[in-house]
Protein backbone atom coordinates (compact mmCIF):
# COMPACT_ATOMS: atom_id res chain seq x y z
CA UNK A 1 0.00 0.00 0.00
CA UNK A 2 3.02 2.31 -0.29
CA UNK A 3 1.92 3.32 -3.78
CA UNK A 4 -1.49 4.06 -2.34
CA UNK A 5 -0.09 6.43 0.30
CA UNK A 6 2.31 8.12 -2.15
CA UNK A 7 -0.50 8.75 -4.65
CA UNK A 8 -2.57 10.62 -2.06
CA UNK A 9 -0.02 13.32 -1.25
CA UNK A 10 -2.03 16.00 -3.09
CA UNK A 11 -5.31 15.00 -1.45
CA UNK A 12 -6.63 17.80 0.83
CA UNK A 13 -5.67 17.21 4.45
CA UNK A 14 -9.29 17.42 5.63
CA UNK A 15 -10.16 14.44 3.40
CA UNK A 16 -7.48 12.09 4.75
CA UNK A 17 -9.33 11.12 7.97
CA UNK A 18 -12.05 9.66 5.71
CA UNK A 19 -9.70 7.21 3.99
CA UNK A 20 -10.60 3.55 4.48
CA UNK A 21 -8.37 2.30 7.33
CA UNK A 22 -6.57 -0.52 5.55
CA UNK A 23 -4.21 -1.46 8.39
CA UNK A 24 -6.95 -1.44 11.04
CA UNK A 25 -9.26 -3.64 8.97
CA UNK A 26 -6.38 -5.93 8.09
CA UNK A 27 -5.93 -6.55 11.82
CA UNK A 28 -9.67 -7.33 12.01
CA UNK A 29 -9.18 -10.04 9.37
CA UNK A 30 -6.45 -11.63 11.47
CA UNK A 31 -8.82 -11.68 14.45
CA UNK A 32 -11.49 -13.37 12.29
CA UNK A 33 -9.01 -16.10 11.38
CA UNK A 34 -8.07 -16.55 15.03
CA UNK A 35 -11.72 -16.78 16.10
CA UNK A 36 -12.58 -19.32 13.41
CA UNK A 37 -9.54 -21.34 14.37
CA UNK A 38 -10.43 -21.28 18.09
CA UNK A 39 -13.99 -22.38 17.33
CA UNK A 40 -12.76 -25.15 15.07
CA UNK A 41 -14.40 -23.67 11.99
CA UNK A 42 -11.38 -22.71 9.90
CA UNK A 43 -10.77 -26.24 8.63
CA UNK A 44 -14.47 -26.76 7.89
CA UNK A 45 -14.71 -23.46 5.98
CA UNK A 46 -11.72 -24.41 3.83
CA UNK A 47 -13.34 -27.73 2.84
CA UNK A 48 -15.35 -27.07 -0.32
CA UNK A 49 -17.19 -30.40 0.01
CA UNK A 50 -18.97 -29.34 3.20
CA UNK A 51 -22.46 -27.86 3.04
CA UNK A 52 -21.88 -24.40 4.49
CA UNK A 53 -23.99 -21.29 4.03
CA UNK A 54 -22.51 -17.87 4.72
CA UNK A 55 -24.58 -14.69 4.60
CA UNK A 56 -24.54 -10.98 5.45
CA UNK A 57 -27.78 -9.86 7.08
CA UNK A 58 -28.53 -6.11 7.12
CA UNK A 59 -30.09 -4.33 10.06
CA UNK A 60 -30.46 -0.85 11.52
CA UNK A 61 -29.52 -0.44 15.19
CA UNK A 62 -32.30 1.18 17.22
CA UNK A 63 -30.00 4.02 18.29
CA UNK A 64 -29.26 5.11 14.69
CA UNK A 65 -31.22 7.60 12.59
CA UNK A 66 -32.93 6.67 9.36
CA UNK A 67 -30.09 8.13 7.30
CA UNK A 68 -27.44 6.47 9.46
CA UNK A 69 -25.14 3.66 8.33
CA UNK A 70 -26.51 0.21 7.60
CA UNK A 71 -24.97 -2.52 9.76
CA UNK A 72 -24.59 -6.20 8.97
CA UNK A 73 -24.59 -9.31 11.08
CA UNK A 74 -22.63 -12.19 9.59
CA UNK A 75 -24.03 -15.68 9.85
CA UNK A 76 -22.56 -19.12 9.18
CA UNK A 77 -24.98 -22.03 8.82
CA UNK A 78 -23.31 -25.41 9.04
CA UNK A 79 -24.85 -28.80 8.32
CA UNK A 80 -25.12 -30.92 11.53
CA UNK A 81 -22.95 -33.62 9.96
CA UNK A 82 -20.03 -31.16 9.89
CA UNK A 83 -19.89 -30.84 13.68
CA UNK A 84 -18.45 -34.26 14.11
CA UNK A 85 -15.24 -32.99 12.53
CA UNK A 86 -14.59 -30.27 15.10
CA UNK A 87 -14.30 -29.83 18.84
CA UNK A 88 -17.67 -29.51 20.61
CA UNK A 89 -15.98 -27.71 23.50
CA UNK A 90 -14.87 -24.90 21.17
CA UNK A 91 -17.94 -24.54 18.96
CA UNK A 92 -20.64 -22.04 19.94
CA UNK A 93 -24.04 -21.54 18.37
CA UNK A 94 -26.29 -18.51 18.63
CA UNK A 95 -29.77 -19.92 18.12
CA UNK A 96 -33.14 -18.29 17.72
CA UNK A 97 -36.32 -18.90 15.81
CA UNK A 98 -35.35 -17.66 12.32
CA UNK A 99 -38.97 -17.67 11.12
CA UNK A 100 -39.89 -14.74 13.39
CA UNK A 101 -37.41 -12.18 12.05
CA UNK A 102 -36.64 -10.51 8.79
CA UNK A 103 -33.09 -9.58 7.69
CA UNK A 104 -33.68 -5.90 8.53
CA UNK A 105 -35.28 -6.62 11.93
CA UNK A 106 -33.13 -9.23 13.59
CA UNK A 107 -33.77 -10.18 17.24
CA UNK A 108 -31.91 -8.42 20.00
CA UNK A 109 -28.97 -10.14 21.69
CA UNK A 110 -31.13 -10.53 24.83
CA UNK A 111 -33.31 -13.04 22.96
CA UNK A 112 -30.33 -15.12 21.85
CA UNK A 113 -28.46 -17.67 23.89
CA UNK A 114 -24.72 -18.34 23.52
CA UNK A 115 -24.25 -21.96 24.52
CA UNK A 116 -21.31 -24.39 24.16
CA UNK A 117 -22.33 -27.47 22.21
CA UNK A 118 -20.69 -29.70 24.77
CA UNK A 119 -23.56 -28.90 27.15
CA UNK A 120 -26.09 -30.56 24.81
CA UNK A 121 -26.80 -34.22 24.55
CA UNK A 122 -26.29 -35.63 21.10
CA UNK A 123 -29.97 -36.03 20.19
CA UNK A 124 -30.86 -32.61 21.61
CA UNK A 125 -27.96 -31.04 19.69
CA UNK A 126 -29.03 -32.59 16.39
CA UNK A 127 -32.60 -31.45 16.92
CA UNK A 128 -31.51 -27.87 17.67
CA UNK A 129 -29.08 -27.72 14.79
CA UNK A 130 -31.65 -28.94 12.31
CA UNK A 131 -33.92 -26.13 13.56
CA UNK A 132 -31.47 -23.18 13.26
CA UNK A 133 -27.73 -24.03 13.16
CA UNK A 134 -26.47 -20.44 13.29
CA UNK A 135 -22.93 -19.37 14.09
CA UNK A 136 -22.17 -15.66 14.24
CA UNK A 137 -18.44 -14.90 14.31
CA UNK A 138 -18.01 -11.81 16.45
CA UNK A 139 -14.80 -10.60 14.78
CA UNK A 140 -16.35 -11.02 11.33
CA UNK A 141 -19.27 -8.81 12.34
CA UNK A 142 -16.89 -6.18 13.73
CA UNK A 143 -14.97 -6.18 10.43
CA UNK A 144 -18.04 -5.50 8.28
CA UNK A 145 -19.64 -3.01 10.69
CA UNK A 146 -16.36 -1.05 10.80
CA UNK A 147 -15.94 -1.15 7.03
CA UNK A 148 -19.53 -0.09 6.32
CA UNK A 149 -19.29 2.72 8.87
CA UNK A 150 -16.21 4.09 7.09
CA UNK A 151 -17.93 3.79 3.71
CA UNK A 152 -20.92 5.66 5.11
CA UNK A 153 -18.67 8.46 6.41
CA UNK A 154 -16.92 8.54 3.05
CA UNK A 155 -20.27 8.98 1.30
CA UNK A 156 -21.14 11.85 3.64
CA UNK A 157 -17.88 13.56 2.68
CA UNK A 158 -18.64 12.89 -0.98
CA UNK A 159 -22.05 14.57 -0.66
CA UNK A 160 -20.48 17.60 1.03
CA UNK A 161 -17.87 17.86 -1.73
CA UNK A 162 -20.57 17.52 -4.36
CA UNK A 163 -22.60 20.37 -2.86
CA UNK A 164 -19.50 22.54 -2.64
CA UNK A 165 -18.56 21.68 -6.22
CA UNK A 166 -22.00 22.59 -7.57
CA UNK A 167 -21.97 25.87 -5.64
CA UNK A 168 -18.60 26.83 -7.13
CA UNK A 169 -19.82 25.75 -10.55
CA UNK A 170 -22.80 28.10 -10.33
CA UNK A 171 -20.53 30.99 -9.32
CA UNK A 172 -18.29 30.39 -12.34
CA UNK A 173 -21.36 30.11 -14.54
CA UNK A 174 -22.56 33.54 -13.45
CA UNK A 175 -19.09 35.00 -14.12
CA UNK A 176 -18.99 33.49 -17.60
CA UNK A 177 -22.45 34.78 -18.47
CA UNK A 178 -21.26 38.27 -17.63
CA UNK A 179 -17.84 38.22 -19.36
CA UNK A 180 -18.95 36.33 -22.48
CA UNK A 181 -21.75 38.65 -23.42
CA UNK A 182 -21.84 39.22 -27.21
CA UNK A 183 -21.29 42.91 -26.43
CA UNK A 184 -17.96 42.12 -24.69
CA UNK A 185 -14.65 41.52 -26.44
CA UNK A 186 -13.76 38.36 -24.50
CA UNK A 187 -16.34 36.11 -26.14
CA UNK A 188 -14.01 34.92 -28.92
CA UNK A 189 -11.13 34.23 -26.51
CA UNK A 190 -13.41 32.18 -24.25
CA UNK A 191 -14.77 30.37 -27.28
CA UNK A 192 -11.23 29.33 -28.20
CA UNK A 193 -10.51 28.22 -24.62
CA UNK A 194 -13.59 26.01 -24.52
CA UNK A 195 -12.91 24.60 -27.99
CA UNK A 196 -9.49 23.46 -26.78
CA UNK A 197 -11.03 22.15 -23.53
CA UNK A 198 -13.55 20.01 -25.43
CA UNK A 199 -10.83 18.60 -27.68
CA UNK A 200 -9.11 16.94 -24.71
CA UNK A 201 -12.26 15.13 -23.48
CA UNK A 202 -10.94 15.31 -19.95
CA UNK A 203 -13.77 13.68 -17.98
CA UNK A 204 -16.33 12.35 -20.46
CA UNK A 205 -16.30 11.66 -24.20
CA UNK A 206 -18.24 14.26 -26.17
CA UNK A 207 -19.35 12.24 -29.19
CA UNK A 208 -22.39 10.02 -29.66
CA UNK A 209 -20.17 6.93 -30.00
CA UNK A 210 -18.05 7.86 -26.96
CA UNK A 211 -19.80 8.95 -23.78
CA UNK A 212 -17.62 6.94 -21.42
CA UNK A 213 -16.39 8.42 -18.15
CA UNK A 214 -12.59 8.75 -18.01
CA UNK A 215 -10.34 7.37 -15.29
CA UNK A 216 -8.66 9.77 -12.89
CA UNK A 217 -5.23 9.06 -14.42
CA UNK A 218 -6.47 9.95 -17.91
CA UNK A 219 -8.33 13.01 -16.62
CA UNK A 220 -5.26 14.26 -14.75
CA UNK A 221 -3.00 13.80 -17.78
CA UNK A 222 -5.44 15.51 -20.17
CA UNK A 223 -6.06 18.39 -17.78
CA UNK A 224 -2.31 19.01 -17.51
CA UNK A 225 -2.02 19.05 -21.31
CA UNK A 226 -4.95 21.47 -21.57
CA UNK A 227 -3.46 23.91 -19.03
CA UNK A 228 -0.04 23.79 -20.74
CA UNK A 229 -1.57 24.43 -24.15
CA UNK A 230 -3.59 27.41 -22.89
CA UNK A 231 -0.49 28.87 -21.23
CA UNK A 232 1.60 28.41 -24.37
CA UNK A 233 -1.08 29.96 -26.60
CA UNK A 234 -1.18 33.08 -24.39
CA UNK A 235 -4.96 33.20 -24.65
CA UNK A 236 -5.24 34.33 -21.03
CA UNK A 237 -3.35 37.53 -21.84
CA UNK A 238 -5.99 38.33 -24.45
CA UNK A 239 -8.74 38.43 -21.83
CA UNK A 240 -9.69 42.08 -21.28
CA UNK A 241 -12.36 41.89 -18.61
CA UNK A 242 -10.82 41.67 -15.08
CA UNK A 243 -13.43 39.09 -14.10
CA UNK A 244 -12.42 36.84 -17.01
CA UNK A 245 -9.03 35.94 -15.51
CA UNK A 246 -10.63 35.19 -12.15
CA UNK A 247 -13.22 33.00 -13.90
CA UNK A 248 -10.48 31.07 -15.72
CA UNK A 249 -8.49 30.50 -12.51
CA UNK A 250 -11.62 29.22 -10.74
CA UNK A 251 -12.45 27.07 -13.77
CA UNK A 252 -9.04 25.38 -13.59
CA UNK A 253 -9.33 24.91 -9.81
CA UNK A 254 -12.74 23.31 -10.25
CA UNK A 255 -11.30 20.85 -12.77
CA UNK A 256 -8.43 20.00 -10.42
CA UNK A 257 -10.84 19.42 -7.51
CA UNK A 258 -12.93 17.06 -9.65
CA UNK A 259 -9.80 15.06 -10.57
CA UNK A 260 -8.87 14.85 -6.87
CA UNK A 261 -12.39 13.70 -5.99
CA UNK A 262 -12.23 10.95 -8.61
CA UNK A 263 -8.76 9.95 -7.42
CA UNK A 264 -9.88 9.85 -3.79
CA UNK A 265 -12.89 7.69 -4.65
CA UNK A 266 -10.81 5.35 -6.80
CA UNK A 267 -8.27 4.58 -4.08
CA UNK A 268 -10.96 4.03 -1.47
CA UNK A 269 -12.71 1.60 -3.82
CA UNK A 270 -9.37 -0.10 -4.46
CA UNK A 271 -8.74 -0.42 -0.70
CA UNK A 272 -12.21 -1.87 -0.14
CA UNK A 273 -11.76 -4.39 -2.95
CA UNK A 274 -8.38 -5.50 -1.60
CA UNK A 275 -9.80 -5.91 1.91
CA UNK A 276 -12.74 -8.02 0.74
CA UNK A 277 -10.44 -10.24 -1.35
CA UNK A 278 -8.07 -10.66 1.59
CA UNK A 279 -11.01 -11.41 3.89
CA UNK A 280 -12.34 -14.12 1.57
CA UNK A 281 -8.91 -15.63 0.97
CA UNK A 282 -7.81 -15.79 4.62
CA UNK A 283 -11.13 -16.91 6.12
CA UNK A 284 -12.64 -18.94 3.23
CA UNK A 285 -15.85 -16.93 3.85
CA UNK A 286 -17.01 -15.90 0.38
CA UNK A 287 -18.46 -12.41 0.83
CA UNK A 288 -17.43 -10.68 -2.42
CA UNK A 289 -20.69 -10.82 -4.39
CA UNK A 290 -22.88 -10.25 -1.31
CA UNK A 291 -20.84 -7.23 -0.27
CA UNK A 292 -21.00 -5.74 -3.77
CA UNK A 293 -24.80 -6.11 -3.76
CA UNK A 294 -24.94 -4.50 -0.33
CA UNK A 295 -22.84 -1.52 -1.43
CA UNK A 296 -24.87 -1.00 -4.62
CA UNK A 297 -28.13 -1.11 -2.68
CA UNK A 298 -27.28 1.20 0.20
CA UNK A 299 -24.32 3.32 -0.88
CA UNK A 300 -24.16 3.66 -4.67
CA UNK A 301 -27.66 4.80 -5.58
CA UNK A 302 -26.34 7.54 -7.90
CA UNK A 303 -23.46 7.80 -10.29
CA UNK A 304 -22.29 10.95 -8.60
CA UNK A 305 -19.11 11.59 -10.51
CA UNK A 306 -20.58 11.11 -13.94
CA UNK A 307 -23.26 13.69 -13.12
CA UNK A 308 -20.57 16.12 -11.94
CA UNK A 309 -18.53 15.53 -15.10
CA UNK A 310 -21.58 16.21 -17.25
CA UNK A 311 -22.28 19.38 -15.23
CA UNK A 312 -18.74 20.54 -15.96
CA UNK A 313 -19.25 19.82 -19.65
CA UNK A 314 -22.50 21.83 -19.64
CA UNK A 315 -20.49 24.85 -18.49
CA UNK A 316 -18.95 25.06 -21.96
CA UNK A 317 -22.38 25.45 -23.57
CA UNK A 318 -22.74 28.96 -22.15
CA UNK A 319 -20.79 30.18 -25.18
CA UNK A 320 -22.33 29.10 -28.52
CA UNK A 321 -19.85 27.18 -30.69
CA UNK A 322 -19.66 27.68 -34.45
CA UNK A 323 -19.78 23.94 -35.15
CA UNK A 324 -23.37 23.86 -33.90
CA UNK A 325 -24.49 26.40 -36.52
CA UNK A 326 -22.65 25.28 -39.65
CA UNK A 327 -24.42 24.46 -42.89
CA UNK A 328 -24.25 20.67 -43.50
CA UNK A 329 -23.36 21.25 -47.16
CA UNK A 330 -20.63 23.91 -47.20
CA UNK A 331 -19.60 23.38 -43.52
CA UNK A 332 -19.48 27.16 -42.99
CA UNK A 333 -21.83 29.22 -40.86
CA UNK A 334 -25.41 28.88 -42.11
CA UNK A 335 -25.85 32.57 -42.89
CA UNK A 336 -29.34 33.54 -43.96
CA UNK A 337 -30.50 30.20 -42.59
CA UNK A 338 -33.32 28.45 -44.40
CA UNK A 339 -35.24 26.03 -42.19
CA UNK A 340 -36.93 23.38 -44.31
CA UNK A 341 -40.26 21.75 -43.49
CA UNK A 342 -38.30 18.86 -41.97
CA UNK A 343 -36.55 21.36 -39.59
CA UNK A 344 -33.08 20.93 -41.11
CA UNK A 345 -31.22 24.21 -41.62
CA UNK A 346 -29.00 25.23 -44.55
CA UNK A 347 -27.49 28.49 -45.77
CA UNK A 348 -29.43 30.13 -48.60
CA UNK A 349 -26.54 29.94 -51.08
CA UNK A 350 -26.27 26.16 -50.79
CA UNK A 351 -30.01 25.70 -51.31
CA UNK A 352 -30.02 28.00 -54.36
CA UNK A 353 -27.26 25.91 -55.93
CA UNK A 354 -29.08 22.70 -54.98
CA UNK A 355 -32.24 23.87 -56.75
CA UNK A 356 -30.22 24.73 -59.86
CA UNK A 357 -28.87 21.17 -59.88
CA UNK A 358 -32.40 19.81 -59.76
CA UNK A 359 -32.35 18.69 -56.12
CA UNK A 360 -35.86 18.63 -54.65
CA UNK A 361 -35.57 16.61 -51.45
CA UNK A 362 -33.78 17.40 -48.19
CA UNK A 363 -30.07 16.42 -48.49
CA UNK A 364 -30.11 14.95 -44.96
CA UNK A 365 -33.41 13.15 -44.39
CA UNK A 366 -34.66 13.05 -48.00
CA UNK A 367 -37.96 14.71 -47.06
CA UNK A 368 -39.94 14.94 -50.30
CA UNK A 369 -39.83 18.35 -52.06
CA UNK A 370 -38.45 20.01 -48.91
CA UNK A 371 -35.88 22.01 -50.93
CA UNK A 372 -38.13 22.62 -53.95
CA UNK A 373 -40.99 24.09 -51.86
CA UNK A 374 -38.75 26.35 -49.72
CA UNK A 375 -39.23 30.11 -50.19
CA UNK A 376 -38.65 33.36 -48.30
CA UNK A 377 -41.06 32.22 -45.57
CA UNK A 378 -38.53 29.54 -44.63
CA UNK A 379 -35.92 32.14 -43.66
CA UNK A 380 -35.32 31.73 -39.91
CA UNK A 381 -35.07 35.39 -38.89
CA UNK A 382 -34.56 34.68 -35.18
CA UNK A 383 -31.65 32.36 -35.91
CA UNK A 384 -30.20 34.86 -38.39
CA UNK A 385 -30.22 37.61 -35.75
CA UNK A 386 -28.68 35.22 -33.24
CA UNK A 387 -25.84 34.35 -35.64
CA UNK A 388 -25.22 38.00 -36.42
CA UNK A 389 -24.99 38.74 -32.69
CA UNK A 390 -22.75 35.88 -31.52
CA UNK A 391 -20.68 35.21 -34.66
CA UNK A 392 -20.08 38.62 -36.29
CA UNK A 393 -16.65 37.70 -37.69
CA UNK A 394 -17.88 34.46 -39.26
CA UNK A 395 -20.98 36.18 -40.69
CA UNK A 396 -18.88 38.95 -42.25
CA UNK A 397 -16.54 36.39 -43.84
CA UNK A 398 -19.48 34.35 -45.12
CA UNK A 399 -21.04 37.47 -46.69
CA UNK A 400 -17.78 38.28 -48.47
CA UNK A 401 -17.47 34.69 -49.75
CA UNK A 402 -21.08 34.73 -50.97
CA UNK A 403 -20.53 38.06 -52.76
CA UNK A 404 -17.35 36.78 -54.39
CA UNK A 405 -19.13 33.61 -55.51
CA UNK A 406 -22.08 35.60 -56.86
CA UNK A 407 -19.73 37.84 -58.90
CA UNK A 408 -18.01 34.76 -60.29
CA UNK A 409 -21.35 33.33 -61.39
CA UNK A 410 -22.33 36.60 -63.09
CA UNK A 411 -19.00 36.78 -64.90
CA UNK A 412 -19.39 33.18 -66.02
CA UNK A 413 -22.88 33.97 -67.37
CA UNK A 414 -21.55 36.96 -69.35
CA UNK A 415 -18.28 35.56 -70.68
CA UNK A 416 -18.84 31.84 -70.54
CA UNK A 417 -15.60 31.51 -68.60
CA UNK A 418 -15.06 30.86 -64.95
CA UNK A 419 -13.53 33.78 -63.10
CA UNK A 420 -10.40 31.72 -62.34
CA UNK A 421 -9.87 31.13 -66.08
CA UNK A 422 -10.41 34.82 -66.87
CA UNK A 423 -7.96 35.83 -64.15
CA UNK A 424 -5.30 33.55 -65.60
CA UNK A 425 -5.83 35.08 -69.04
CA UNK A 426 -5.44 38.60 -67.63
CA UNK A 427 -2.16 37.59 -66.03
CA UNK A 428 -0.90 36.28 -69.36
Amino acid sequence: MKTFEDSLERIPSDWKPFLIKYKTLKICIKKIVQELNVKGLLQIMADKNQRIEYSLECYKPECTFEDGPVHVRTCIKVCPSCYGQTSKECLYVKKYDSSSSSPLNLPKDDNMALTPLADYETHHMEKSLSHVSRIEPEADGVFFVTLLKEIYQLNCLQEQNQDKFLTNLQEIQQMLIEVTSPFKKDIYTWRNIFQIYMEYKIFVGNTESDREERSWEFAQSQLTCFIDRINNSRLIKKLNHPLSKIAYENFVKLNISLVLMKKFQYFNQLTTTKLIKKHDKKTSLVSGSMFRDLIEKYFLTKNTFKSLCCAMEQLTTIIPQIDDYNCPICLNIAWKPIRLCCSHVFCVRCLVKSVRKGMRNCPICRAKDAVYNADQKNLDICLMNFLDLYFPIEVHKKQKDDDRERVAEEMEALTGLRIEERQSCVLL
